[in-house]
């Protein structure tokens, strides 16, 4: 009898301990939703801060291009291009191969990457990875055109940079040569 009610009261601890430790459990199965407005307004910090630095950004875009006079075509996407000679032929569509000469500078001037020391870039019209700015404009212009671009950190190296020489949220100028078709 004995081992009886030890094992009854053995069971009836257990018990008791599983009731305790449950009442202490949140509950379960309870979804909180959070409204768009909500999101928004959770979210409107970093936006308005985005659009402040982006506005900066196109202010010293702009400041460039009056400075040096240059006569400027600025596409939806911000592009900011000129053509410095005219090329011929159809412009390039998706998946042609492109080949270029180039120079990149920062918006101070300062050269930073040449095709005399780093070679022709070439690449697949929206099918490699390039940044945005040279699939815009290589379907903007004909084989053999020269352009000038002032090209804004979202369409070159993004709020990552390069890893090199070019930082995050980094607006280039970028003269290029296409060479071929």
């Amino acid at each position: 009898m004995r081992g009886y009610f030890s094992n009854l009261g053995l069971c009836c601890s257990c018990a008791l301990m599983l009731l305790a430790a449950s009442c202490h459990q949140k509950p379960t199965g309870v979804v909180t939703v959070q409204t768009s407005q909500q999101q928004e307004e959770k979210l409107d910090p970093y936006v308005e801060g985005n659009k402040r630095i982006l506005a900066l950004e196109q202010e010293e875009i702009e400041l460039v291009i009056k400075r040096h006079h240059w006569n400027m075509n600025t596409t939806g996407t911000g592009l900011n291009y000129e053509v410095t000679e005219q090329g011929s032929g159809p412009h390039f569509a998706e998946g042609d191969s492109v080949s270029m000469k180039y120079t990149i500078a920062l918006l101070s001037g300062k050269e930073i990457y040449n095709s005399d020391t780093d070679g022709v870039k070439t690449f697949r019209v929206n099918k490699s990875e390039e940044i945005p700015a040279l699939h815009e404009i290589a379907q903007l212009v004909s084989p053999g055109a020269k352009v000038r671009m002032v090209i804004p950190s979202h369409l070159a190296y993004g709020a990552g940079g390069d890893g090199h020489e070019i930082k995050g949220r980094e607006a280039l100028i970028m003269n290029i040569e296409i060479l071929n078709h």
